[in-house]
């Protein structure tokens, strides 16, 4: 993971897949990490790690959607 960068941290399974396919869409690479527990699903997050090349790029068009 030595490339990879942290750009968000979802509420739920949801919101991280619907992030991963705007990125992807975009020729972006995504690895998601779960970090709820399977237990508590409500305790924790999903992790977006992108490419450290591209990390400029996702936050940009994560913001722009954001806002639209």
């Amino acid at each position: 993971m030595a490339n990879w960068t942290l750009i968000h941290s979802a509420r739920d399974r949801q919101e991280a897949e619907m992030l991963r396919g705007r990125l992807e869409a975009n020729d972006i690479p995504v690895v998601l990490m779960d970090q709820q527990s399977s237990v508590y699903p409500m305790m924790g997050s999903i992790d977006i790690h992108v490419d450290r090349d591209h990390v400029l790029r996702a936050l940009h068009l994560l913001n722009n959607e954001a806002q639209a």
